[in-house]
């Protein structure tokens, strides 16, 4: 596959959502100290689809999520707090429930527990896992190993980060005699340290995911899955100024489900400076399906009435413009506009978004 070219500022592929992240942080002054924290969401989401693979609809809401955390020890941090989510124009909260998480650090590497680096921390291609997870399911429980490095590369002053993140989210739980099964979804990112050649600086690019519904003894009807996907690709950086780098990220991303199976590349490309964002993503899959994904990535119909359709072939030209403004410290506003052409069946579709992001930490 020839490479894809673009101008970037940061390392996620597709378009850079650094300003949308929510990690649990930890700071040696903090030490015995009680802090409060306080995240929150403002979105408005709207797609715009006439396909018979994914529905069209708007999101309008906001979620909060305020903490108190403590480190009784220079590797540990504690955080209690609550998450309330509000969808405008409808009755009542959507989510209230309390939130949690122990986080253990050793070096650059941290264990948590509970509440999760969740959703676009994970750093997946969005046919493995959806950017609109952001909004519709902000919280992720159980457990994570990550690890992240930021250094150069050898006795450069060119700058590399290795990430990587593994992690199992309990979606939903069950036990013997009941009639519910459990949802499990596991998965691993991991962008590898850069290497120069001949003044480019290429990365390893793997990532996978299982999700599993069954559970044992229990009264369902239903037939118990395991899905796996998996993707591999390469990114080539070339440096050009301080801030502003020659990106090419390319994937081969298959899906497995005995005895199904399917295949896709993804391509993608985007010029970044501190303010604009412009994207250009291609995708062409066969059989394709991934329980996270976006929908519109998938070969087997999410659309409401149309659970027994399927295309063979999706393939799909994606145009992403993105504006960021860092507003104060903490307070970011993102607008997402992300029209395509559905190659197969010759359709002009769009999406767009506008996010504000907060974070006290």
């Amino acid at each position: 596959m020839t490479f894809l070219l673009a101008i970037s500022l940061k390392l996620q592929a597709q378009t850079n959502t650094t300003s949308l992240e929510d990690t649990y942080s930890y700071s040696r002054s903090k030490l015995g100290k009680v802090q409060f924290r306080f995240s929150a969401l403002s979105y408005v989401r709207n797609n715009e689809y006439f396909n018979y693979i994914a529905d069209g609809y708007t999101l309008l809401g906001t979620y909060i999520n305020p903490r108190i955390s403590y480190q009784p020890h220079e590797k540990v941090l504690l955080e209690l707090g609550g998450f309330a989510r509000k969808d405008f124009g409808a009755k009542g909260l959507k989510d209230l429930e309390p939130t949690f998480t122990v986080l253990i650090k050793q070096n650059n590497w941290q264990f948590l527990i509970g509440n999760l680096d969740a959703n676009i921390n994970h750093r997946m291609i969005e046919p493995m896992m959806s950017f609109e997870r952001l909004v519709t399911n902000p919280l992720e429980r159980g457990i994570q190993v990550k690890y992240n490095k930021t250094g150069t590369i050898g006795k450069t002053d060119i700058k590399d980060e290795t990430f990587f993140d593994s992690w199992i989210d309990m979606q939903q739980s069950t036990s013997p005699g009941q009639t519910r099964q459990e949802y499990i979804w596991g998965g691993t990112s991991f962008i590898s340290p850069g290497v120069m050649v001949k003044g480019f600086k290429l990365k390893g690019l793997v990532q996978g995911s299982i999700y599993h519904m069954g559970g044992q003894n229990i009264q369902s009807t239903q037939p118990v899955r395991t899905l796996f996907n998996s993707a591999v690709g390469v990114r080539v950086q070339k440096e050009l100024t301080k801030t502003q780098t020659l990106t090419a990220d390319n994937y081969y991303v298959s899906y497995y489900e005995s005895p199904f199976q399917g295949s896709a590349y993804y391509l993608n490309s985007y010029w970044q400076n501190p303010k604009y964002q412009v994207g250009v993503s291609y995708w062409f899959g066969h059989f394709f399906n991934s329980p996270m994904g976006n929908d519109l990535f998938q070969s087997y119909s999410r659309k409401f009435g149309y659970s027994d359709w399927y295309e063979a072939y999706r393939s799909i030209l994606l145009l992403r413009l993105v504006r960021d403004w860092k507003v104060i410290d903490g307070l970011n506003v993102s607008l997402r506009v992300e029209p395509h052409y559905d190659v197969q069946n010759g359709k002009f579709e769009h999406s767009e978004g506008l996010y504000v992001k907060y974070n006290l930490p």
